[in-house]
């Protein structure tokens, strides 16, 4: 009853929305798609005592209404203004877990943040395109913001402005979504990393300090980016959040002192460029990087390197340089920070359009220089945040290699995939077997084994080999439309037997 009652209530909420703009519209197109999946299973340590109980319901509910505008049907209508609304919600529990995780005043299981049955708005705004001769396009309301500075998601408005010297404009403006304001989840999806934030709402003050409170987060934004050229494309992008309200700045705060820092302050601000230059007979070339101004660091550079000799032949080479960074607010930034370097090499065979292979490898380095990584002045205050202790130097590696094939037709696929990873601490070594079958047009049918060895360096223990398999059926009613159930099992020797029963719900209805 309480499952099917969240989706009822996912749509009264998108309704209004979809009225609104349909009543202005003529020959409106509209569209609802619907996700429903649950899931059921039981953690167990090795003693076989139950550690996590799970019941999960995952739902989403999306509505996009086309041609908002009244638009002629004849040659070239396609280039006057166009408006659209588009909309997603996503309905998230887990009935598995005791009611009481969610209530303050039982310290023992109490988790600050968390909530049985959390509603996500994911996105929803009325996008204009082609308007002011084709030159202007903007989206108002939630939207997701994806570009080399990674996925975000803002309330607020972007405007773009398209020239005819194939160069766009972009500049966008409203506030961050993050995890605990109205309709944004408990958790905030692509916030900033490492500060732990929610509704506070009846907490006591000195009551879990670490939790902060959620406040408003405004944000601006602007790029630069290529339009209308097919081969080649880059973006130059900057984004500045800033965090207000109170911010509890010390390490541990009981009921006698309790340091609070109050005021507006940076949050992010980062800057990124990303280009893609891609020839379809001959290759193509990928590179980018991320430069935080608050952690005066590169937190982001990759480059990849892509030739194809014949059109069934794909060879590439690529880097991956990664530094994690926080939130300003985040404790983090009082401890020393190591990037990691990737490097590997890979291959793509496609013999025919049903039949494909691959291969690849890669080498890691985890880099721990002091030299590199002491803590410097940050431009946000008057002096530098701290001395942070010299770590051992040296450089670590890590690699691994995988190989794949595949072998689809239109009522099925058979897929192999094997890899392993070794490093000094511990090396995994496995492969996958995995089918699917439509039967009849209708009738799916999917499997897959498993077989995985992992080995750990530092607690020899807790060295194993398990055993997975998945076998699933279900009915197609018709295109974009599914139900089924899988049964998921893992068998090792340091849990037993693992089981999940997983049930899903697909919908697409269009006009």
């Amino acid at each position: 009853m309480i499952a099917s009652g969240r989706p009822s209530l996912l749509g009264l909420l998108i309704l209004p929305g979809v009225l609104l703009s349909a009543a202005r519209a003529h020959a409106t197109e509209g569209e609802i798609t619907a996700d429903t999946t649950a899931q059921f299973y039981d953690v167990r340590g090795p003693t076989g005592q139950t550690t996590l109980l799970r019941r999960r319901l995952t739902s989403t509910l999306g509505v996009t209404a086309y041609d908002l505008l009244p638009r002629p049907k004849e040659a070239g209508q396609e280039l006057l203004p166009d408006l659209s609304f588009r909309a997603r919600l996503r309905y998230d529990a887990d009935y598995g877990a005791s009611s009481e995780e969610a209530n303050s005043a039982n310290s023992d299981v109490f988790i600050p943040g968390f909530s049985r049955g959390p509603v996500d708005l994911m996105y929803a705004y009325v996008e204009g395109r082609r308007f002011v001769r084709g030159l202007v396009g903007f989206k108002l309301g939630r939207q997701y913001q994806i570009d080399p500075l990674g996925y975000w998601s803002f309330d607020g408005a972007s405007v773009r402005l398209t020239t005819p010297a194939f160069v766009a404009v972009e500049a966008y403006g409203g506030m961050e979504v993050r995890g605990g304001l109205p309709l944004s989840g408990p958790i905030g999806r692509y916030e900033g990393d490492g500060v732990w934030r929610g509704d506070r709402d009846g907490f006591a003050p000195t009551a879990y300090s670490s939790f902060q409170q959620a406040t408003v987060a405004p944000a601006f934004g602007a790029a630069i980016e290529t339009a209308g050229v097919t081969w080649l494309h880059g973006r130059l992008a900057y984004r500045r959040v800033m965090s207000t309200g109170a911010s509890d700045v010390t390490a541990f705060s009981d009921t006698r002192t309790t340091s609070v820092y109050d005021g507006t302050r940076v949050s992010q601000e980062r800057v990124g460029y990303a280009v893609t230059a891609d020839w379809a007979k001959v290759g193509a070339v990928n590179a980018g990087f991320v430069y935080d101004l608050y952690s005066v660091a590169f937190s982001s550079v990759y480059a990849s390197v892509e030739a194809r000799p014949t059109s069934k032949l794909t060879v590439g080479v690529d880097y991956d340089y990664f530094r994690p960074t926080f939130d300003a607010d985040s404790i983090f930034n009082f401890f020393a920070v190591y990037p990691m370097n990737d490097i590997g090499a890979r291959v793509r065979w496609e013999p025919t359009t049903k039949l494909s292979f691959s291969a690849q490898g890669h080498v890691r380095a985890f880099q721990d220089d002091p030299s590199a990584n002491l803590e410097q002045p940050s431009p946000y205050v008057a002096a530098p945040i701290g001395t942070v202790l010299p770590a051992p130097a040296g450089t670590s590696f890590a690699g691994g290699a995988s190989l794949g094939a595949r072998y689809q037709r239109l009522d099925g696929a058979v897929a192999f995939r094997g890899m392993g990873d070794f490093g000094e601490a511990g090396d995994r070594v496995g492969d996958d077997v995995l089918g699917e079958r439509l039967l009849g047009s209708r009738y799916v049918v999917r499997g897959r084994l498993g077989f995985w060895h992992w080995e750990d360096k530092l607690r020899s223990d807790r060295t194993a080999l398990s055993f997975g398999s998945m076998l699933g059926v279900g009915y197609r009613f018709f295109h974009g439309s599914q139900a089924g159930v899988e049964l998921d099992s893992d068998v090792n020797r340091l849990v037993g037997i693992r089981f999940r029963w997983l049930a899903y719900l697909s919908l697409a209805v269009g006009k």
